[in-house]
C-alpha cells in the first residue's frame, strides 16, 4: 500500500506543501511518519515541516504527539512475536510500555492510541473483566481507541494488514 503524506503550513504568500509517497512494502513493521515532542504554535516555520522529516521514537514524551504506521504480516506461527519484534524498535521518551500477563503480545503503554485500519482486518485482543481474553476483528475503516489499556494485534488473515496509529503521550496516575 503506498500512502501519501501531505504537508501544508502557511507559506510568505499562501499555503506551502511537501507530498511525498511512503511505500508500506518497503517500511518497518512499525514506522513513525510524523510527530512532535509538544504541540507546537502555529504558525509552523516553513522549514521546520517542509524540509527532510527526522523519524522519532514511536512514543514520544508528555504531551507529545505521534503518527505511526503498523504493518502485521500474516502469523505462520514462526518467528517472533510483533510485541517481540517492537523490543529492538526506537519506542521514544514515552511509553512506560508493560507486558501483560496474558502473554501472546498483550500490552499496554501510557497514552490514547487511535488506531485507524487502513487495509486488512487484524483482530485485537483485551483482557476482559470476566478474566478471560476476548478478540474483536476489525475492518477496514474501523477506529479503536486504547486509553492506556491492555490489548493486542493479531493478523490471522493472509494477507499484510494496515494500521494507522495516532499516539498521544498521557501520564498514568495510580487509580
Amino acid at each position: 500500500m503506498k500512502i501519501q503524506r501531505i504537508i501544508t503550513t502557511e507559506g510568505k504568500t499562501g499555503v506551502a506543501t511537501k507530498v511525498d509517497t511512503i511505500d508500506t512494502a518497503t517500511s518497518d513493521f512499525l514506522t513513525n511518519i510524523w510527530g512532535f515532542d509538544r504541540v507546537p504554535d502555529l504558525p509552523l516555520k516553513t522549514e521546520k515541516v517542509l524540509g527532510e522529516y527526522q523519524r522519532l521514537g514511536i512514543f514520544g514524551p508528555l504531551g507529545g504527539l505521534r503518527i505511526n504506521l503498523i504493518t502485521l504480516a500474516p502469523e505462520t506461527g514462526e518467528g517472533p512475536s510483533a510485541l517481540e519484534r517492537a523490543g529492538s524498535l526506537d519506542l521514544g521518551t514515552g511509553a512506560g510500555m508493560v507486558a501483560g500477563k496474558e502473554g501472546d503480545g498483550m500490552h499496554r503503554t501510557d497514552s490514547i492510541d487511535l488506531a485507524i485500519v487502513l487495509d486488512g482486518e487484524p483482530i485485537v485482543g483485551y483482557p476482559g473483566e470476566d478474566g478471560q481474553v476476548h478478540e474483536l476483528t476489525i475492518k477496514t475503516g474501523d477506529l479503536v481507541v486504547h486509553n492506556g489499556s491492555f490489548h493486542s494485534w493479531h493478523n490471522r488473515s493472509s494477507k499484510n494488514c494496515t494500521i494507522m496509529l495516532i499516539v498521544l503521550a498521557a501520564e498514568r496516575k495510580a487509580a
